[in-house]
């Protein structure tokens, strides 16, 4: 985790320089001539076969759908992130009070806050969430509230790179009635979890957005598949809930890490991304997140973004937007139409 130093300006810590990470995880591209892979031995040819077959796992990618997709455009870039503090976007949700508002955070070595800013990158708010840790903050998904309605913003504190941790939790924060640029504090509601299964990392939190049932999707479980995970219940004051183990998905193509996703406002489709593609689930409206999950995906467009981790649908449609970590990260847009 970095550190972070105040800022003599806003009284508001900011991050040390952050040192640069392999975007999609750690691999590289390598070019070989011909005449260099003639002079392999038959040896290393035969090694370096196990070696991918074991990084890709066993039997065939997952498959995709090729109907019943929305209908979408081309990617365009439609601003970027304000300049300051948040320059390292983990997570990612439009608003529900404010339509025409994005409410994202940075990845760990923050404190627990977030931000809110236009559709074009223009800072609106900064909120500080009382009652609340950042460990690890990895996703922020928006459902209705468990207690009293409106509109709740539901953060993950989910991360856990060396799977060390025993306990994790999630932040519930009605969202902010007004985002006119002053300085405010919400307080949260602590929602303290622990896996069935010991320890792991994740970094994509779904909420529906009737029922707000939360869901956890691991970034990866095993052989490049994830684990699906739901809360069953809303734990007793002090207690610690166990998460359900709710099925598995795995990427059918590119990086098999999932990084971000989000629920479509009216429950009909759920959005997975990874560093390489961004992946739609239909949802019907008796199906779970978990068992929408469970269907084959379509393949969606997206950027080409340096450590790509948020996504969010946008209200009133089906246009959704994506952003990569880094200083003044550019934000795209996708336009759809339902499928």
């Amino acid at each position: 985790m970095t550190q972070r130093t105040p800022s003599a300006a806003s009284g508001i810590h900011r991050k040390t320089p952050r040192s640069p990470r392999f975007p999609g995880g750690f691999h590289s591209t390598r070019t070989v001539t011909a005449p260099a892979l003639a002079r392999r031995s038959a040896g290393l040819g035969l090694a370096l076969a196990l070696l991918v077959s074991g990084c890709q796992g066993s039997g065939p990618p997952a498959p995709l759908r090729s109907s019943g997709c929305p209908r979408c455009g081309a990617v365009a870039r439609v601003g970027d992130l304000p300049k300051g503090d948040l320059d390292e976007c983990s997570g990612l949700v439009a608003g529900g009070a404010h339509p025409d508002a994005l409410y994202l955070h940075n990845d760990s070595g923050d404190g627990p806050r977030f931000f809110a800013i236009g559709l074009d990158g223009a800072l609106r708010a900064e909120i500080e969430v009382a009652g609340a840790a950042a460990v690890d903050w990895e996703d922020v998904a928006r459902g209705p509230c468990s207690a009293g309605g409106g509109s709740c913003l539901f953060f993950g504190d989910i991360g856990d790179n060396d799977r060390e941790r025993d306990r994790y939790a999630f932040y519930e924060v009605k969202e902010p009635d007004a985002l006119d640029g002053a300085p405010r504090s919400l307080t949260a509601e602590v929602i303290p979890f622990a896996y069935p299964d010991g320890s792991d990392n994740s970094e994509t939190l779904l909420v529906h957005p009737i029922t707000g049932a939360i869901t956890v999707v691991t970034k990866v479980k095993k052989k490049g598949t994830s684990g699906v995970y739901e809360l069953p219940a809303r734990p007793a004051a002090g207690a610690t809930a166990t998460l359900v183990r709710a099925g598995s998905v795995e990427a059918p193509t590119g990086n098999a890490r999932f990084t971000g996703g989000d629920v479509h406002p009216d429950g009909t489709g759920v959005l997975l991304r990874t560093s390489t593609h961004v992946f739609f689930y239909p949802m019907t409206p008796d199906q779970t997140v978990a068992q929408a999950l469970a269907g084959m995906p379509c393949d969606m467009p997206v950027a080409d973004e340096e450590q790509g981790e948020a996504i969010a649908w946008l209200p009133g449609g089906w246009d959704y937007v994506t952003i990569g970590e880094g200083s003044e990260a550019p934000i795209h847009r996708v336009s759809c139409e339902a499928p």
